[in-house]
């Protein structure tokens, strides 16, 4: 018995020179390259991966709706002039776009409000190494330390939880951003990778058909002064074919638009749950689960309460 508050001091000494040390390498950020050799290297690697092919896909598409939107935008508000049988007849071709333009207009907020979300994760990423082990891990255990020789001095201000609570919160900034970033790669490749390639093609070739319709160059045709007979004929007859062509093509223009909203409508979606949403979810969850484990208290070993006790 007379041999137990040696024992408890060589362990508790024991215990804080390993506390110590690791306070020293977090401040140090040697525990992070150590940590480089191992699986950690692979998280961060595959972390700024992803963060870099999804700010790519996001400016990308970015690029392309907006070209889109800026293409109807010069439509928009153009009447077309067309005289079939001599009545002159007006044709406002920017109303069709006039749908598609404003759902544009809400996805280009989408991209940027995704594009800044890919931003500010890859900033966390970057800052998690200094802030979550630099600070709060060597924090934590000078926390610890303090708390493993005072804890029998001042029991009712016991620092050990604190410390506890402290450590795990710096491994969950540490590991949270890549563990983000990891779930949200997995998830865009198993359900979202296929929709998301489909609606950008989509994308493009509405670009193309639009720039194909020509519908622009229809207008300033005017007929000839004093035109005779059968040129006046001939002149009724082209722009009563004109006005039909022309509303063919407003038509096909508009079942296109209608189709390729849909193709929009899956680029937000996409976009929502991988940069805003899934992120969301995540550290939600982790916060839950840090508030939940913070929340309880740190149960002590009897034996260990006994040796501080007693020395």
């Amino acid at each position: 018995m007379k041999k137990l508050p040696f024992n408890a001091d060589r362990k508790k000494l024991l215990i804080s020179l390993v506390v110590l040390l690791i306070g020293i390498l977090a401040y140090t950020s040697l525990i992070d390259k150590v940590f480089q050799k191992t699986f950690l290297r692979k998280l961060d690697a595959a972390g700024n991966e992803y963060f870099d092919d999804a700010m790519t896909r996001a400016v990308y598409t970015f690029a392309v709706v907006r070209g889109l939107n800026g293409l109807i935008s010069v439509i928009q508000g153009t009447d077309v002039a067309i005289s079939p049988a001599g009545i002159g007849v007006q044709l406002a071709v920017g109303e069709v776009l006039d749908p598609v333009n404003d759902l544009i207009e809400r996805f280009s907020l989408i991209m940027l409000l995704s594009t800044t979300s890919l931003g500010i994760q890859k900033i966390l990423l970057e800052m998690g190494v200094w802030f979550g082990f630099k600070i709060l891990l060597s924090l934590s255990m000078l926390i610890l330390l303090v708390g493993i020789w005072t804890s029998h001095i001042f029991p009712k201000l016991n620092l050990m939880p604190v410390g506890y609570k402290l450590l795990f919160i710096s491994l969950v900034i540490r590991f949270c951003i890549p563990a983000v970033a990891l779930i949200s790669e997995n998830i865009y490749t198993l359900f979202l990778e296929k929709q998301y390639t489909e609606s950008l093609k989509s994308l493009e070739k509405v670009n193309q058909e639009i720039k194909d319709a020509d519908i622009i160059d229809e207008d300033g045709k005017t007929p000839k002064d004093d035109p005779g007979y059968w040129d006046a004929l001939r002149k009724m007859y082209k722009d009563t074919k004109d006005a039909i062509d022309l509303r063919g093509k407003i038509m096909f223009l508009k079942d296109k638009i209608s189709d390729y909203a849909k193709y929009i409508i899956n680029l937000m979606i996409v976009f929502l749950l991988q940069t805003v949403i899934i992120p969301l979810c995540v550290l939600w969850g982790l916060i839950r689960l840090a508030a939940y484990i913070g929340g309880r208290p740190q149960p002590v070993p009897e034996k260990q309460t006994q040796y501080i006790s007693n020395s």
